[in-house]
């Protein structure tokens, strides 16, 4: 606890402290009671140790800041008249300094103007001096406030800049508003939270974003400065600087991903904050024209304008040689970037530009030289995870998929909170057909990606497609049962994120618990379910629902529905997804699945070639096998039906044909099927009638 002192604090030799700086006292004190103070001819700093909690006398070139020496003094922890203070980071702000003197009365210290007066009521009876410089002795004051004769140094005497402020702490927002008004700053709008941001956003421009990761339920900062940039709603030439309070890898790396200008841990100093916001201006200012071209997707003028700025801002040089060799590559134009890459490193290391030319050299198929320059880059840089990334790409280009997987997993477990290499990792799981580790990482996949941008029901999709094929390839008996509760409990997770897009949630979460039947052992129930969510689609193939598109192709593999599903294909190229074509392409390679439809379509074949010799009874045995092996096919049972209409008049068992018949129709009756399906069924349906 610190005392409060009576009197005045003096140093060893007993002489009095004090601060000239912009003085004054509020009109409450009697002037008449003023008192004068001599200062020391060479008076050192006093220092109130925040530590040993007791005042004193140093000579220091560096003090501790005024307010938290008031703060300490009075012990006093947060939140009443003035802002919390920890003693980590003691300089948080550069408010306006004063002195007051009436009678038994002194306060001194450095406060925002506004709270002045109200220290100085509450806290009357303790005094307290502080001395940052030499001053010449202070004569009396009187009752206005006294202005230094010296101007104060204004940091930013430019066009006024507009701030946009979002953060759900309100003591955050008085602290920072105070350091950005003695910035000279005083046009500045707040937003608790990231839907009150993006609304601002859309109705005007800011100068200088100043985003808190946590931003409490909902989007988090990043997240939202990802959504911004997305929709254009940050200008080229404006700042973002993100804060947070946790200093944790895995958040620190999260925020730099979305790759704000400037990243700030709490709490900071003003002078901290200062400084950074003084580079990122100077360097967006600097480099506007690289920055305007990225924001159109203009490649041709950013390799110019990179090119020239490097000429010109000797400082940016690396920065814009290593934009215009990615912007090679967006261009596909690999062995310029690589030509560059290399005469940079030859000037110099830089780690950037290392994993550059390694990227490079992956796109030209030089793989076995991009391993070394990515292995380098990871020397230098080992938390560094775009370098496992493409890492893991010319890993797989080289066959070896079991360390492209290790590899990527190396990268989440540096950046578990990113989106895009943890959708790779499950990729590559789903590749090696690694189902235990896919569905895992696709869980929290679906959890990472709600409230953001990157949020697709293919993640769902592809969950339900791991969990399926590890719970059929797996020796453990008890995940087919769980299936239905973990399916559940995923959709939960996206239902209110997916339920506010325009995307057709009701008809996806029918084809998802459709699978679920089929995976349960219950294909005609599935195949209900799955026919009559695409039904508003299904009559109208010209537009298909994207979204669905793939969900209904896998369902339909699963299924059994193979020559279904294979029309769809032509529709699924239109709309290509990377994790949706490997979803397909590892339903399509699953062993289990592929001798299922390998005997389908064996039996099939038979079946037909011996209804085209007129053999109906060995037909009838082929079709009847082949649906024992997928009930739920539609080509075979109308096969079925076909060659039972023709059995029926002339055979002996015309009962046991007729009930077998009728209940083959019946499975097959108020589906909604494709139109060709629809078409040939009608006309059996109609046949069938006329015999009954």
């Amino acid at each position: 606890m610190f005392p409060e002192h009576k009197g005045r604090i003096s140093n060893k030799k007993n002489q009095t402290l004090h601060c000239r700086d912009s003085v004054g006292c509020p009109p409450h004190i009697d002037s008449s009671r003023e008192q004068s103070a001599i200062a020391p001819a060479n008076p050192p700093r006093l220092v109130l140790d925040y530590q040993q909690a007791q005042p004193q006398a140093r000579t220091q070139q560096t003090a501790h800041s005024p307010l938290l020496a008031l703060n300490a003094a009075l012990n006093l922890r947060s939140g009443g008249d003035f802002l919390p203070i920890s003693p980590s980071f003691p300089s948080i702000c550069r408010p306006l300094p004063f002195y007051l003197n009436s009678g038994s009365t002194s306060v001194g210290g450095v406060f925002p103007s506004s709270q002045v007066a109200t220290l100085v009521k509450r806290y009357a009876d303790t005094e307290i001096w502080w001395h940052t410089s030499y001053h010449q002795p202070v004569a009396r004051r009187s009752r206005k406030m006294l202005i230094s004769d010296k101007e104060p140094e204004k940091k930013f005497p430019a066009k006024p800049k507009r701030v946009l402020m979002v953060n759900e702490q309100r003591s955050f927002q008085v602290m920072m508003k105070a350091i950005l008004i003695n910035l000279g700053i005083s046009n500045i709008t707040s937003a608790n939270n990231a839907e009150e941001a993006r609304r601002r956003c859309q109705k005007g421009t800011f100068d200088i974003y100043l985003i808190d990761y946590d931003l409490g339920v909902g989007e988090n900062g990043r997240q939202l400065l990802e959504s911004l940039k997305n929709q254009n709603l940050i200008p080229p030439q404006s700042v973002v600087i993100m804060v947070s309070g946790d200093s944790s890898r895995a958040m620190v790396l999260s925020a730099l991903e979305a790759e704000p200008d400037e990243y700030l841990m709490k709490p900071f100093s003003q002078e901290q904050f200062a400084f950074r916001l003084k580079r990122a201006l100077a360097r967006r200012q600097a480099l506007t024209p690289i920055f305007t071209a990225l924001a159109d997707s203009n490649w041709p003028a950013l390799i110019t304008v990179s090119a020239a700025l490097a000429q010109t801002h000797p400082r940016f040089a690396n920065y814009c040689r290593c934009i215009q060799a990615e912007t090679y590559l967006k261009l596909e134009q690999a062995q310029d970037a690589r030509d560059l890459m290399r005469q940079l490193l030859a000037g110099q290391e830089n780690s950037w530009a290392r994993l550059i030319l390694g990227k490079a050299c992956n796109s030209l198929g030089l793989h076995e030289e991009a391993v070394g320059h990515l292995q380098t880059t990871l020397k230098n840089t080992p938390l560094m995870v775009e370098a496992h990334r493409w890492l893991a790409e010319s890993m797989l280009a080289l066959g070896n998929t079991e360390r492209a997987q290790q590899e990527l997993k190396r990268a989440v477990d540096i950046s578990p909170q990113s989106v895009l290499l943890a959708r790779r990792l499950a990729e590559v799981c789903l590749i090696r057909h690694d189902y235990a580790q896919a569905k895992e990482v696709l869980l929290s996949l679906i959890e990472l990606s709600r409230n953001s941008i990157h949020c697709t029901p293919h993640y769902l999709g592809a969950y339900i497609q791991a969990l399926t094929l590890y719970s059929l390839n797996s020796n453990d008996s008890h995940q087919i049962p769980h299936l239905q509760k973990q399916v559940n409990a995923a959709l939960s997770r996206l239902r209110d994120s997916l339920m506010m897009s325009e995307f057709n949630y009701p008809a996806f979460e029918q084809i998802c618990q459709a699978r679920v039947q089929i995976a349960l052992g219950e294909p005609l129930k599935g195949k209900r379910m799955l026919y009559r969510a695409n039904q508003h689609w299904l009559d109208d193939q010209a537009n298909p629902s994207p979204a669905l598109l793939g969900e209904t192709a896998l369902a339909l593999y699963q299924l059994g529905e193979f020559e279904y599903a294979d029309s769809l294909q032509s529709l699924l190229a239109a709309n290509p997804d990377t994790l949706l074509t490997i979803c397909i392409q590892t339903a399509l390679d699953d062993r289990s699945a592929q001798e299922q439809r390998q005997r389908y379509e064996e039996l099939n074949n038979l079946g037909t070639n011996a209804y085209q010799a007129g053999e109906l009874e060995q037909a009838l045995t082929h079709f009847r096998e082949a649906l024992r092996r997928v009930p739920a096919n539609t080509v075979a049972a109308l096969n079925k039906i076909q060659v039972l209409l023709l059995l029926m008049p002339n055979s002996q068992k015309s009962l046991q044909l007729r009930a077998e018949c009728k209940a083959t129709v019946e499975e097959l009756d108020g589906i909604p099927l494709n139109p060709t399906q629809q078409e040939r069924f009608h006309a059996l349906r109609q046949e069938f009638d006329k015999l009954n």
